[in-house]
């Protein structure tokens, strides 16, 4: 049933491509520093990992292995202890012991590819697991794993203590079993509960659950014989109780479903379960239903974001991997291979991928290379183009699953830091092609691409996509040929207040009726072509236009309100630095410094207060500032970033013009905010962006169109 890794030809790659025996290397490092790590006990419930993210900056809190009660900020330092920390931190230890499993069934089959008996000669120094193993090494004691206290050799020192002298192989496979007999001895002792997305046992919810059992699973598959035949046997039991709890929750298009139906196809493949497998791939939310449903036909999933695009993505993966090709038809996997080659359309220069939605903001092109490494085997007969994932290659600590961000310290690899690279992508990667360019408009999801020798801009339009929707149609994303950009920026962890400011309608580029956010609707891109789009977005009677035009030298911005009834209006805009004005006989240099003239001697706050500051975005404002507006109504200004773009905005009779700064830029620089004001029934936005130094070009350079 399985698609299971071709262990000779790994084993290959592992002894004669220095890429590949980094990555075995990094496997050894990081299977020494987990080792011995206890399995928490059913004893107390894990809880949501979207806990584990501080309310007043958004960014995550450090997981620390040995340190279940204290729980610190990687950004301002804040320390969190109790509940639900603790919860979330037991189930981010659950995932980190899913890995291990999976790291000592890799080592099971490509230790001899880097061992002193192998081809390639001796281990690396400095690795502490050469085989046989450094003098002092042993194992932890199997019988702590509920103990909540490292075992030991835990310390991540690199031997494992206890003098037994074993071979990483018999080090590796008595971890496997002491993990895989934890877990299959205790699964039903387990309290269900869940939180957001459905029931799981040794997880907070379904999806969870599933996404840990895919990777315990995996592993035990991966190992195969090497299991011990009562391990084994335990294994079917829980595969088995994993079924039970996880079948009858599928029930949507949807990403957590495709992860549910990814486990319970490592469920049937383990019990030989043929009904099962044919319900996960034919049932009315199969496998085949998520493909043709909840993909557009350009590549991206329905929830737009890139996230959850590849989050998604490496489900279905998963899924084939552990069904084989009989799967999939051959249509859906043509249409996973067109996943895999879309979103590199919509990165910045730098590789970076906008955040629309729910997506992390730190978020990269080759992040994602294990997706695309891991379907160049799993969809042979429609492999990807693997080269848009190594454009702009970023050293990374080695991914073990598709791209799944789980508790590392290894050291970063320079070069395809992945198990998906080792196991399932070609020995070499092909020569590359060239980096996107042109413009292209994709009706499914609504999304238009513009560029020109000034600018890369995108706005968006299309459905509604769901809980990760941002309700921003007609909101733009943008970077300049100068290196400035205005970015969306994304979202933090669901459990934490910051969260609150991402979603508003202040943190992205559009214009706020009412100081509520949007509600559930669709947009609809009215006329586009490689130079320019209108788009139109209506709810209640309201009817907003925006038209964007690029050109050699950046870009105008016109956008129309039609309400049905006064109302307050207000638009935003942002970018990197801070805003400030200048006159209309200033120079354009763009990035220009210095305070804002003619605004008030004091801060001032938004016109929403209470919870419609919060729902509004009012509330995460500072440094606020009312302009003065020019008798022609027309302002002019820039942002404090080296290569902003100058602006030239027609600000409508009886509005109010003010700049504030926010946090949140994903890019880590100041974002500063120009928000226009004013109670009416319609009102027109003319913004004029001029990028000076933009380097001119040719017109064919931004000719190349899709309009699929």
């Amino acid at each position: 049933m399985s698609h299971d890794p071709d262990w000779p030809s790994v084993r290959r790659r592992a002894a004669t491509r220095p890429w590949a025996a980094a990555i075995v290397a990094a496997l050894r490092d990081g299977f020494a520093t987990w080792h011995g790590t206890p399995v928490p006990g059913p004893e107390r419930e894990s809880a949501w990992t979207h806990h584990y993210f501080c309310d007043a900056d958004g960014a995550a809190l450090r997981y620390e292995r040995g340190e279940a009660g204290r729980h610190v900020c990687t950004g301002c330092g804040k320390v969190y202890a109790g509940e639900p920390w603790d919860g979330a931190w037991r189930a981010r230890t659950h995932d980190a012991l899913a890995a291990q499993a999976q790291r000592a069934a890799l080592l099971l089959h490509v230790n001899p590819a880097l061992s002193g008996s192998g081809p390639s000669g001796p281990a690396p120094s400095g690795s502490g697991l050469s085989d046989p193993g450094p003098s002092g090494s042993g194992l932890s004691d199997p019988g702590s794993s509920g103990s909540g206290a490292p075992g030991p050799g835990s310390s991540g020192s690199g031997a494992f203590g206890g003098g037994s002298g074993a071979s990483l192989p018999e080090v590796a496979a008595a971890e496997l079993d002491r993990i895989l007999s934890a877990y299959a001895r205790d699964y039903l002792a387990y309290a269900p509960h869940g939180q957001a997305a459905g029931t799981g046992r040794v997880q907070p919810q379904s999806l969870d659950e599933a996404v840990w059992a895919v990777g315990l699973l995996r592993a035990a598959r991966w190992a195969g014989d090497a299991l011990a035949p009562e391990t084994a046997r335990a294994v079917d039991g829980l595969a088995g109780a994993v079924a039970d709890l996880l079948r009858p929750q599928v029930g949507a298009v949807h990403n957590i479903h495709c992860w549910l139906l990814a486990a319970l196809a490592e469920c049937a493949a383990r019990l030989g379960d043929a009904d099962l497998l044919a319900w996960c791939r034919d049932g009315e939310y199969g496998a085949e239903a998520q493909v043709r449903q909840g993909f557009h036909p350009e590549g991206l999933w329905y929830e737009i974001n890139p996230h959850y695009h590849y989050y998604a993505l490496a489900a279905l993966l998963s899924y084939v991997e552990a069904t084989g090709p009989a799967g999939l038809s051959e249509e859906s996997a043509a249409h996973l291979s067109r996943a895999i080659a879309a979103p590199p359309l919509l990165a910045y220069a730098d590789g970076r991928l906008p955040a629309y939605g729910d997506g992390w903001p730190d978020c990269f092109t080759g992040d994602f290379a294990p997706q695309a490494e891991a379907a160049w085997t799993l969809l042979p007969n429609a492999r990807p183009d693997l080269a848009p994932y190594y454009r702009d290659p970023r050293p990374a600590p080695l991914r073990l699953w598709y791209g799944a961000q789980l508790p590392e310290h290894t050291t970063p690899l320079p070069h395809r830091p992945s198990v998906a690279a080792l196991v399932f992508g070609p020995d070499d990667l092909p020569s590359g092609t060239a980096a996107p360019s042109g413009s292209f408009l994709w009706r499914g999801p609504g999304i238009a691409l513009l560029r020109s020798p000034a600018v890369r801009l995108a706005l968006r339009a299309g459905p509604d996509a769901g809980w990760h929707d941002h309700r921003d149609k007609l909101a733009v994303d943008v970077q300049t040929a100068t290196g400035w950009s205005s970015l969306d920026l994304g979202t933090s962890g669901y459990g934490s207040d910051f969260t609150a400011w991402m979603r508003s309608p202040a943190a992205h580029n559009v214009v706020t009726v009412g100081s509520r956010p949007q509600p559930a609707h669709t947009g609809r891109i009215l006329d586009w072509s490689p130079g320019h789009v209108t788009a139109e977005s209506a709810w209640d009677g309201h009817v907003l236009h925006r038209t964007i035009t690029v050109h050699d030298h950046g870009w105008t911005d016109v956008l129309t309100v039609t309400l049905a009834h006064p109302d307050e209006i207000e638009w935003t805009f942002h970018g990197d630095g801070t805003f400030t004005r200048a006159s209309a006989t200033e120079p354009v240099t763009g990035g220009a410094g210095g305070p804002s003239t003619g605004g008030a001697a004091e801060p001032v706050t938004g016109d929403a207060t209470g919870d419609a500051a919060v729902a509004s975005g009012h509330a995460w404002l500072s440094a606020v500032q009312t302009l003065t507006v020019p008798a022609d109504r027309h302002l002019h200004g820039t942002w404090t970033a080296p290569g902003a773009p100058h602006l030239t905005l027609t600000i409508p009779d009886g509005f109010t013009a003010r700049t504030a700064t926010a946090p949140g830029n994903p890019n880590g620089r100041p974002l500063g905010l120009l928000l226009v004001r004013g109670r009416a029934t319609t009102a027109r936005f003319e913004a004029t962006f001029t990028v000076a130094g933009a380097t001119a070009r040719t017109q064919s350079s931004t000719s190349r169109v899709s309009t699929t």
